[in-house]
C-alpha cells in the first residue's frame, strides 16, 4: 500500500512538472516588452477617366490606415495625423490602408485597398510596415453602334458578379461612364446583352475572366444574317478609355485579346 501511494505520489509529480514546462515555454514563445513600427504607405490605382479622377486616389492623403492584430483594430488615422512611428507592445501585427467606397458596382466611385504581410515584434525591434494600396475592381465599357438604333428598339448588357450576390448592374443604351465591378482574381463574369427586335426580347450571354486592375470594353453591333438581325459582340481587353496624354502604367490593362 505504501508503495502504491509512493508511485501515485511520483506520477502526481511528475504531471506537474510537464505542467510548469509547458506554461514556461508558452510564455517564452509569447512576445513580450515593445517595439517600435513605422509605416510606409503607397498607391498604384494606373487609370484615369471621366468617371473617376485617379489623382484623388493616388494622393495618400486621403486614405485612412488601420493598425490591426489579428482581427482587432489597434489603432486606427487619416493619413495626415499618421505618426512618423509608433511604439507598440511586441506582438503580430498587420497594416490596412483604403479610400473609396466598398460598393459592388459603381459608375462615380471605386474601392481602393492594400493590406500588409503579417510582421511581428519583439522586444526593442524596430520595423517598417509597407502597404501598396490597388483597386479592387476591375473596369468595364460598353459601346453600342450608332446603327443599333435602326434595328432595335431596346438593348442593355446585364452584369453578373459574385459581389453582386443576387443583384445585377445594367448597363442601359445611353450610359456613358465606364462601371467599375468588385471582383476577385480570375473571376468569372457574365454579361448578357439584351435586345429587343419587333417586340421580341432576345439576349446573347457571355461569360469572361477579369481580375482586379483589368480593362475590358465590349462593342455591340447590328448584323443581318439569313434574312433577320443579329448582334455581333467584340472584345478589346488593351483599351482603358484615356486621355492620350496620360502615361497608363501597364498592370492596370490586361492585353490578352479575349475570344467572342
Amino acid at each position: 500500500m505504501v508503495n502504491m501511494k509512493k508511485y501515485l505520489l511520483g506520477g502526481v509529480l511528475l504531471c506537474a512538472g510537464a505542467f510548469i514546462v509547458s506554461c514556461s515555454s508558452d510564455e517564452e514563445l509569447t512576445p513580450s516588452g515593445e517595439g517600435t513600427i513605422s509605416l510606409d504607405i503607397r498607391t498604384e490605382t494606373g487609370f484615369l477617366s471621366r468617371a473617376v479622377n485617379e489623382a484623388d486616389y493616388m494622393n495618400v492623403n486621403n486614405y485612412t490606415v488601420q493598425l490591426l492584430s489579428g482581427e482587432e483594430v489597434q489603432n486606427e488615422w487619416k493619413y495626415t495625423d499618421l505618426p512618423e512611428s509608433m511604439q507598440v507592445n511586441a506582438g503580430t501585427y498587420q497594416v490596412k490602408a483604403y479610400y473609396g467606397e466598398d460598393v459592388a458596382a459603381s459608375t462615380e466611385t471605386m474601392y481602393v485597398e492594400g493590406v500588409s504581410e503579417e510582421v511581428t515584434l519583439v522586444d526593442k525591434d524596430t520595423k517598417t510596415i509597407s502597404v501598396t494600396c490597388k483597386p479592387v475592381c476591375a473596369k468595364v465599357s460598353v459601346k453600342f453602334a450608332d446603327a443599333m438604333a435602326d434595328y432595335f428598339t431596346d438593348y442593355s448588357v446585364t452584369f453578373k458578379t459574385v459581389a453582386l450576390g443576387e443583384g445585377n448592374f445594367v448597363w442601359k443604351k445611353d450610359s456613358t461612364d465606364p462601371v467599375y465591378l468588385k471582383v476577385g482574381q480570375d473571376e468569372e463574369v457574365t454579361a448578357t446583352i439584351n435586345y429587343t427586335e419587333n417586340g421580341a426580347q432576345k439576349s446573347v450571354e457571355k461569360k469572361y475572366v477579369m481580375s482586379p486592375g483589368t480593362g475590358m470594353t465590349i462593342t455591340v453591333n447590328p448584323v443581318q444574317s439569313t434574312g433577320s438581325m443579329g448582334i455581333s459582340i467584340t472584345v478589346d481587353e488593351s483599351t482603358n478609355d484615356i486621355e492620350q496624354d496620360i502615361e497608363v502604367p501597364g498592370d492596370w490593362i490586361d492585353e490578352t485579346p479575349a475570344a467572342e
